[in-house]
């Protein structure tokens, strides 16, 4: 029986988080973003198999239209449709495996096991369509800038800007960051980080909510945003104004072709920039308050 309905379609980099973003809020249960190489990203969708697809082709064709006539050198390619069954997604057992992250972190997938070794931090997240699984190398990143962070010695709490599957947040509970408040603006991100705290039996030691950084009190000794550069330089004054004395921020989700673009906006901000790390075509930044 078919489980799901997906939609694919190739478009230009600047314009894939607002495809993916209209996507989210026609009803999609999670957007995949892959680079497809020469500023191209191929955008997966998947909806439940009840939804009228047909309607949120139309949605999509009308707002890409837009965009074309709002943003020079845009591409949106066309829209292809299929449907997933149940053995499709038994082909993920096959495909993803238990990952190390950093020096110290192993991530696995529930149906494998990993007895930890040493100092070893074993999280296991459950892959749910578009939400972290570590396999990401923007994931690996911050995990490898957020375990250096707590090895310094100086992450009493942390904020995790758009949470998606909870792993970073976890991640950083079980290094040892004491206090953890985590948010995303996608109600099912939220859950999805939960029922992963949960697993890792850490729910009632994080703090996770559906919204927007204005609604994180109080102040953090790090920040990390693994998101689109777009939301980073849009948040930069927040980041500022939410960063202790003396704290760490991490941004993340960032091609490198655009890496000058996120230090010009984030030095304007008044950040200064201490680590540049880069994996694949991927780079993670770490900053401190100038």
């Amino acid at each position: 029986m078919f489980k799901l309905s997906q939609l694919k379609l190739e478009v230009s980099e600047q314009a894939a988080p607002l495809i993916s973003d209209l996507l989210l809020g026609l009803g999609s249960l999670g957007v995949a973003e892959d680079i497809k190489g020469e500023g191209l990203y191929e955008i997966s969708a998947y909806f439940p198999i009840e939804t009228e697809i047909a309607i949120v082709i139309d949605g999509l064709k009308e707002y890409s239209e837009l965009l074309k006539q709002s943003m020079l050198d845009v591409t949106i390619g066309p829209v292809s449709a299929h449907n997933i069954d149940r053995s499709d997604w038994e082909v993920w057992k096959s495909i993803l495996k238990k990952v190390r992250a950093g020096k110290t972190v192993i991530i696995k997938p529930p149906w494998e096991e990993h007895l930890a070794e040493g100092n070893e931090t074993v999280i296991e997240i459950n892959p749910s369509l578009a939400f972290g699984t570590g396999h990401h190398e923007t994931t690996r990143l911050c995990i490898e800038v957020i375990e250096k962070a707590v090895q310094r010695g100086d992450v009493k709490n942390m904020l995790d800007v758009g949470c998606g599957s909870g792993i970073l947040s976890i991640t950083a509970l079980k290094l040892g960051v004491r206090d953890v408040t985590g948010f995303d603006m996608d109600p099912i991100a939220v859950e999805e980080s939960r029922k992963n705290a949960e697993k890792n039996g850490v729910l009632d030691k994080i703090n996770f909510f559906c919204g927007y950084i204005q609604s994180a009190r109080g102040n953090y000794d790090l920040i990390v945003a693994n998101v689109y550069v777009e939301p980073i330089l849009i948040m930069k004054e927040e980041f500022m104004a939410k960063l202790s004395p003396g704290g760490t921020l991490i941004v993340s989700g960032i091609p490198h072709t655009r890496q000058d673009e996120a230090l010009r906006g984030l030095k304007e901000a008044g950040f200064l920039v201490s680590n540049k790390y880069r994996e694949g075509d991927w780079v993670a930044l770490e900053f401190v308050a100038n």
